[in-house]
Order: structure tokens, then C-alpha cells, then sequence
């Protein structure tokens, strides 16, 4: 699943987390096949169903207990073959007992006489609800002009197939599903394979029934009904782009993209992207696709921006569907990636499935990792491994900084906790260890590895422990000790070096010392009083050319060996860690990224790194500052990406001081330059990062003041009013700056335009927006917009994060938060991971008020899924406040000199 926590070491309690019981089923009934009917209801949003569960019986029991939800189970029996049984005197035996436990979210089924050991066959009838919370077997919907039209749809990871229909909803308890869907005439009915029959149901309504599925886990089913229409495309295509693929000839896989209807041109770019991705990872997984149809579906209410069930990908619409004269280069990127993420997932995830969700990452970071080295392929000049430095190892190296971060490896019990782990520590740290591994194995070990570990264990369950033998077996390295502390542990080391004068040499010795790095100075303190900062990892260190691993304390090497008249610690950023210079070291950098004698991510790399060491107190914040002239020559996006976000962070910080202003002219100083050389329009045969870099420019001057892009952002607003197309690569921009200036007038001009846009991404980009205002009435009436009808379920929670991040809308914020939680509990408080999204909007505060309201507010009020989210953004806002009293005065100090 894509999407744009809980102990210290595996099986330790996170300080702050409180784990619940193990809510595991027995491992003595294990399903084997399902058969299920289902009838769902468009007008009342019902549903009703039957389903037989084929099982095999390790033990003799008289109870059978499994995963229900929300669900009415009406009648229980079952049948038993009577030559293998003289226990029951027929073949069927009706449940003389049903009851639930709703807090492990299961139904027992009580018999009278005993079930003997063996394969039986356990029939189940049941009703339940479509209902609106985007997870199970929920209701969506869209509109045509005035009509409104209904579809039922699922999302069943982690743990909500139990919604839709009673199972074994664990991912281990793998089955094969055989579905009939009883449908209105005219409607569209897809599930996981292509449908084998039809037949008439009784007047109005038919039987769809779909071929079986491959083994897989009950999170992988799917079934979606509504009215659709699609693209398609048969594969393999022909010429091949990647040469050789493991198809076979003369089979066809039948590659179809659904949109609601009147949206399927939407659908090219990604039936394109969709067939070239998928023949790359047959090739590089060396493994055909395993089953006849592979359909990505467009559902305009979806709460993740995909989900890769097996043969039947759902999508947000904003996360597959391309209209391209208005769809931003930035959103295409964001497209490819997700389509990738979730045709890796095919293998990784399906194919090969983890045990438990303790090793979600198995999944989730290999599907964050793969898709990089075929969108390198596809879109050579995206530079993507450049964005990987900052959108997903960044990303990972501010979350797993907290002292209320997890392993990779968690364990987990709860449904809630489970939702809390879909997080940056899962996808992101996963992908950024797996590409250190990848760089210490070698690609071709790596590849050959994962080829190993595919075909040994197909359609089974694995643990990491697995992952390491294969590439154990392929690399003859020791990869289960290297990698041990990357996944069982928390955090991360940061590198200290420095240069340490020897007798008798004139160049002495360079030393290296690794210890845990942590984001803020409190967090490290805490950690020392509790003896939780003695990590010691296995760290492939890169100098310049020389590798090797570094599992001590401290390494000393001889200086004059490195041959060199600067010292870059990990090249490429291939390594998860940080580095701390000595001031000695950092000076000899300071040409180097001057003159763009290193390359890009190895010059954001360490501009990221002082950022990262100001925040946590380990050097003056002015010392980040100072170097920033070292990148007044720069042009490469990703690099004026880092430089951003590190001054964006300031910002944040210093939102209500006086020295706010001198920051501002300090961006714009950095800034204008690379403005004065892209302008607002593209150039012919501009480079693609360029037209990225264009729009992120503009949006860190119109933030700081800058009267140029404020005065042109004015007038091309009033002109895309007026029906001017305007490119969509500085839309956003231009709704940023409007809000950012506007009155009541542009708030009902952009509320108004909200309403009236059809094009998903078109809304996201005025939604986010809205927050910018900086009126605080305006913003109260931002946040009963988002609550509106007006707001889908799935968007609203963005709309009210951006007021929680502009500093005038914070109080706003949490008054929203203490009044209207209710509603947010509703909807969004039944586990999952959004809740969490909501919580983290204030943690750029640093105000003492901010962090006092937050803890007492969730003393007393429940975030289920959001627990370990609660607990990181007082841990940020405790950082953020003692970052402003230590470094302000400083920064102010700095600021005024230049």
C-alpha cells in the first residue's frame, strides 16, 4: 500500500506506547479455500452475503473462532464427510452459540457435539454495512451534473476483510477465493481475476463469478462495483523494451485501466507506465506475473493513495489518473512512482507474503525501493535517484531522529497498532537500508538475491531472517549480522570525525566515532538516563574511494592513506546515517560544493546534515547558515530542495520572533538568482528538473515577501480567473500566494472554484491552499469548509493539517481539534493511519502554549492508530522550543550581520 510504531528493540515496549494483548487466532484451523457471495445494495448502502470456508482441523474441537466485524452473522454449520467421521450423525450441524469479542474483533461459533480433527466445510450467512469510513467493504460516490452515483468498493490492509466477510483475517492464513458478486444489470462488477460466468439472479440483478485466485492473504481480496469505463492494453506488448521476459509465449495478460465514466482519456499515461513497469520487473525478478489480468482502478474516495490487492490495484484518483493539460510534471513523477510501487508489490507483498505484520517492511520497503531503478529506466532524465535522497532517505532520517521511533521490525498485536506502523520508519527507512545493502552487496548479488528469495518461498509466508538467507547464500556475506541492528533496532548513528594531530606525521589520523543520533538534545538525554544510546552498528562507511565496515566505537586511519584535500564521508548518501565535521573538515568542504566539484546528492547531503546537527544542539545553528554560501552557484533541484526545506524548518521556529523578517531576506538573497534565471514560463527544451525547480523557487519567495512573484502571482490569478490556462507546474504556487495575501474575497473566489473542479488534483492543489490564509476568522471558516459537503472524507484531513501548519492558524487548530473531535473520531477513529496524519500538523510549533494544550488534550481523549503519532509531536514541539531558546538570540545576532 502506498502512502504520501513501538519499541526500542524488537519485542520491548516503546516508552509511552501502551501494547495491547495478542489478539492471534489458533493455529489449528486453517482455511484452505473460500467461496463467497456477496449482494451488495447501492440505494441503502447494505450488503448481504454467503460464503462457505473450506478448513482443515488440527485438533478436535467443539468452537471455531475467527475474524468478524461490524458484521450480523445469521445462521453457522457445518459439514463434515461421513466417512471420515462417526462424532456427528449428519453431514450438517447448525452453531448452537454465536458470540463476539468486539475488542479482538472476532466471532465464535459454539457446536454442541465434537468437531473431529480433518477437513470440513463451515458455511456462514451474514449482513452487514457499506459503510463510509473507506475501509472493509465501503460505500463511494461522484457526480455527474446533478446526478449522483454510487459504488461499493474495498480496502481491506491491515486487518479489514473482517468487515466484508467473516476469515481467517491474518496474512499467514493464505487461501484460494472463488467470488460471485449479484449485481444490478448495467453496473460493472471486478474483483482479483476475470469473470468465468454470468447468469441471471432475478429481475434486475445477475451473478458475476470470477475465476479462483492465486494462495493469497484475505488483505489482497477485492471487489469493486459501479459504473466504469476503462483503457486497455494486452501484454507482453510487442517490440520488448527490455529484451528477454520470463511471459512465455503465447500468453496474454489482459491490462486494463477503470476511471468513472467520462474520465477514461485520463487513463493513457498510466495504462502506458503500467505495461513497461510490469515487463521490467518480469525481467528482473525473473518471474512471470502470475495471474491473466492486472487491473488499476480509479475510486474517487480511497483513503491511501493505492493499495496493490492482487490482479485489481485501487487507486485515489489523484494517484493513477493524468489529464495533461492539467496535470503538474511533479504530479506525473508522483503517478509512475505510486504505479511502480504497487507493481512491485505483485511480487513483494503477494507473492512472497510476510508472516505477521511485525515484518511489514518486507512489503513496504522493497516496494519503496524497487520502483526507483525502473522509473530510472523509463524517465532517464528524472535524475530519480537524485529525489531518492531527499523523498524517501530524508524523509526516514527525520522520522527514526525520535526518541519515539520504532525498529523496523515491531511487533505488533492490535489491529490499532498495526495501523500505526504504515508509516515513514516501514516504507522509507526500509527502502534507504535496502539500498545500503545494495551498495555494500553489489547490484548484481542484490538482484540475484532477491530472484533466490522470490522462488523459494512463492505464494508463502516469510521473516526477514528469510530475506538475509538468500542474499546470504548468493553474496557468501555475513548480511543477517551486518543488518541486524538496521531492522531490530531504533534510530541510526551519526558519524563524528575529526582530525587528531600523531607524533612523527605531518598528516595524522583521521577518527572516526559512530553514536546514536537523536533530533533534539532531550530526547538524547533521556535515552542516556534509561541506557537506551549504546547501539552499536554495522556501518559500510565510504571515504572518498575507500570502503569498509565500521563495527566498533571508534576507527582510526591514517590521513595521508586518503590521498585527498577534502574529506566526504558517505558517498552518494548510500549510507543511513548522518555525518558531524569537525570545523577543520567542513572548511576543506566549502570549495568543493562552491565549485559543484561534488556531486548533487553528496552536496545536499551535507547541507542536510548541518541542519539536522543544528536542531539537535550539536553545533550553532549559525554554522548551517554560514555554509549556505557555499551554494551560490547552485542549480540542481534536489539540492535547493534540502536548502529549502532546512530554511522552511527555520521559519517555522522563529514564526513569531522579529527576526522572521531577516530570515525572509535571507532566502530571498539565496533565492532571486535562480528566479532571475527560470522566470515563471518554461524555456524550449527546458530539463525537467528545471521546470521543478522553477515552481519550488517561486513558492519559497512568495513565503518570504518577495514583491515580484506576489505582484505577477496577483495578476496571473486574475487571468486564470478570466478562463486563461495557465501551466499547471505553478498552479500551486499561485494559490499559496493568493491565500497567503488574500481577504474574505479569495477565500469564497477559491472556495467557489473548489466546488466546480472535477480534476482531483486541481481541488488538492486549491484545498492545501486554504490554509495559508492569514486571517484567523478566514481560517475558521477554512475549517468548517473542510468539514463540509463540500469536502470529500478523505480530503478533509488535509485541508485542516494545512491550518495546524501556518503559526497564525495554530491555536485555531487545536480549538478545531478540542471541539470538533467527535466528528474526527467518527470518521476517522476506527484505527488506520489518519488520525496520525491529523495529530502531526502542530509539530512545527514553539510555543510553550501549543505543547501544554496538545498533552492535555490527549490525557483524556483516545486516538486509536495515533497513539505513538501523539507521543512524536510533543517530543518535536519539546525539541522546537528548546531549539528557539538556545539558538535565537544567535540566529538573530547572524542575520543582522549579513
Amino acid at each position: 500500500m502506498k502512502k504520501k510504531i513501538k519499541t526500542s528493540g524488537v519485542g520491548h515496549p516503546n516508552p509511552g506506547v501502551q501494547h495491547l494483548k495478542s489478539v492471534r487466532l489458533s493455529k489449528n484451523i486453517i482455511p484452505i479455500k473460500y467461496d463467497i457471495e456477496l449482494r451488495p445494495d447501492l440505494e441503502n448502502f447494505t450488503f448481504e452475503g454467503v460464503e462457505t470456508i473450506y478448513l482443515n482441523i488440527l485438533e478436535n474441537t467443539k468452537t471455531l473462532t475467527l475474524h468478524s466485524k461490524d458484521l450480523k452473522i445469521e445462521t453457522v454449520s457445518i459439514s463434515i464427510n461421513k466417512t471420515r467421521s462417526t462424532s456427528l450423525r449428519a453431514s450438517k450441524t447448525f452453531a448452537h452459540k454465536i458470540s463476539y469479542n468486539t475488542k479482538k474483533e472476532t466471532a465464535t461459533f459454539v457446536f454442541k457435539e465434537l468437531i473431529p480433527k480433518g477437513k470440513i466445510k463451515l458455511t456462514i450467512v451474514f449482513k452487514g454495512i457499506l459503510n463510509d469510513k473507506m475501509r472493509g467493504f465501503y460505500k463511494s460516490s461522484y457526480q455527474v451534473g446533478d446526478v449522483v452515483h454510487n459504488m461499493a468498493t474495498t480496502q481491506f490492509e491491515a486487518t479489514d476483510a473482517r468487515r466484508a466477510f467473516p476469515c481467517f483475517d491474518e496474512p499467514a492464513q493464505k487461501a484460494v477465493f472463488n467470488v460471485s458478486l449479484i449485481i444490478p444489470h448495467g453496473k460493472t462488477a471486478i474483483s482479483n481475476t476475470l469473470p468465468i460466468s454470468t447468469r441471471e439472479h432475478s429481475p434486475g440483478y445477475q451473478v458475476i463469478k470470477f475465476a479462483g485466485t492465486p494462495k493469497m492473504s484475505t488483505y489482497l481480496l477485492a471487489f469493486i462495483i459501479g459504473d466504469f469505463e476503462y483503457l486497455e492494453q494486452k501484454y507482453p506488448p510487442t517490440p520488448s523494451a527490455f529484451g528477454h521476459s520470463p511471459s512465455g509465449r503465447g500468453r496474454s495478460i489482459q491490462v486494463r485501466v477503470y476511471t468513472t465514466p467520462g474520465k477514461k482519456h485520463q487513463a493513457k499515461f498510466a495504462l502506458n507506465v503500467t505495461v513497461k513497469v510490469l515487463e521490467f520487473y518480469e525481467k528482473y525478478f525473473d518471474i512471470p506475473y502470475p495471474l491473466d489480468t492486472l487491473d488499476m482502478i480509479a475510486i474517487p474516495d480511497f483513503t491511501s493513495l493505492a493499495m496493490e490487492n492482487w490482479g485489481a490495484i485501487t487507486f485515489r484518483e489523484i494517484g493513477l489518473l493524468v489529464d495533461e493539460s492539467n496535470t503538474s510534471i511533479g504530479s506525473k513523477e508522483m503517478i509512475a512512482e505510486v504505479i511502480a510501487h504497487e507493481l512491485a508489490h505483485q511480487w513483494f507483498g503477494n507473492l512472497v507474503t510476510m508472516e505477521w505484520w511485525t515484518h511489514l517492511w518486507l512489503n513496504e520497503g522493497f516496494a519503496s525501493y524497487i520502483p526507483y531503478l525502473v522509473i530510472d529506466k523509463l524517465f532517464p532524465k528524472w535524475n530519480i535517484w537524485e529525489r531518492f535522497a531527499t523523498d524517501t532517505h530524508g524523509i526516514a532520517l527525520k522520522l527514526d531522529a525520535l526518541y519515539h521511533t520504532h525498529p523496523i521490525e515491531v511487533e505488533v498485536h492490535h489491529p490499532n497498532e498495526i495501523g500505526e506502523i504504515f508509516d515513514e520508519v516501514s516504507y522509507s527507512k526500509g527502502a534507504s537500508v535496502i539500498r545500503m545493502l545494495v551498495d555494500y552487496l553489489g547490484e548484481v548479488h542484490f538482484r540475484d538475491g532477491l530472484r533466490y528469495y522470490l522462488k523459494k518461498h512463492s505464494y508463502r509466508n516469510t521473516e526477514t531472517i528469510h530475506l538475509w538467507q538468500a542474499f546470504e547464500k548468493v553474496s557468501k556475506k555475513k548480511v543477517s549480522d551486518i543488518m541486524k541492528n538496521w531492522t531490530g533496532k531504533s534510530g541510526y548513528p551519526v558519524i563524528i570525525v575529526y582530525i587528531k594531530p600523531a607524533r612523527g606525521k605531518a598528516s595524522g589520523n583521521l577518527i572516526l566515532s559512530q553514536e546514536r543520533f537523536f533530533a533534539s538534545p532531550v530526547s538524547k538525554v533521556k535515552a542516556q538516563k534509561l541506557n537506551q544510546n549504546r547501539t552499536l552498528w554495522q556501518i559500510p562507511v565510504s571515504i572518498n574511494k575507500h570502503n569498509f565496515l565500521m563495527s566498533e566505537k571508534t576507527r582510526t586511519l591514517e590521513l595521508g592513506g586518503l590521498a585527498s584535500k577534502w574529506i566526504k564521508i558517505n558517498k552518494n548518501e548510500s549510507g543511513f546515517y548522518r555525518t558531524a565535521y569537525s570545523k577543520e573538515l567542513l572548511a576543506m568542504l566549502y570549495e568543493p560544493v562552491l565549485n559543484k566539484e561534488l556531486p548533487p546528492v553528496d552536496r545536499l547531503g551535507i547541507i542536510r546534515d548541518l541542519f539536522a546537527l543544528s536542531e539537535a544542539g550539536v553545533i550553532p545553528t549559525t554554522n548551517a547558515l554560514e555554509f549556505l554560501s557555499a551554494y551560490k552557484n547552485e542549480d540542481n533541484y534536489t539540492v535547493w530542495l534540502e536548502i529549502a526545506g532546512g530554511l522552511a524548518k527555520l521559519e517555522q521556529i522563529l514564526a513569531k520572533t522579529k527576526t522572521l523578517e531577516k530570515l525572509h531576506l535571507l532566502t530571498i538573497d539565496l533565492f532571486s538568482p535562480t528566479f532571475d534565471r527560470l522566470g515563471w514560463e518554461k524555456s524550449e527544451g527546458e530539463i525537467h528538473t528545471d521546470t521543478l525547480l522553477r515552481s519550488l523557487v517561486l513558492s519559497r519567495l512568495g513565503r518570504s515577501g518577495y514583491k515580484k512573484v506576489i505582484d505577477k502571482a496577483k495578476y496571473l490569478f486574475k487571468e486564470m480567473l478570466k478562463g486563461i490556462h495557465l501551466d499547471p507546474d505553478i498552479r500551486s504556487v499561485i494559490y499559496n500566494i493568493v491565500a497567503t495575501i488574500g481577504s474574505e474575497k479569495e477565500y469564497k473566489t477559491l472556495t467557489e472554484r473548489y466546488k466546480k473542479e472535477s480534476l482531483h488534483e486541481e481541488k488538492n492543489r486549491i484545498g492545501n491552499a486554504l490554509g495559508d490564509f492569514k486571517d484567523e476568522k478566514i481560517l475558521c471558516l477554512v475549517s468548517e469548509f473542510a468539514l463540509s459537503g463540500d469536502v470529500r472524507i478523505q480530503d478533509t484531513v488535509s485541508i485542516i493539517s494545512s491550518i495546524g501548519m501556518n503559526p497564525i492558524g495554530r491555536n485555531l487548530w487545536l480549538k478545531c481539534i478540542k471541539y470538533k473531535w467527535p466528528i474526527f473520531m467518527t470518521r476517522y477513529g476506527d484505527g488506520g493511519h489518519t488520525l496520525s496524519r491529523l495529530v502531526k500538523a502542530i509539530s512545527a510549533s514553539a510555543e510553550k502554549k501549543h505543547l501544554q494544550a496538545f498533552t492535555e488534550f490527549f490525557k483524556t481523549h483516545d486516538a486509536p492508530g495515533a497513539t505513538r503519532s501523539i507521543e512524536q509531536v510533543k517530543e518535536r514541539l519539546e525539541s522546537n522550543i528548546a531549539w528557539l531558546e538556545r539558538d535565537g538570540k544567535n540566529i538573530d545576532k547572524f542575520l543582522n550581520q549579513i
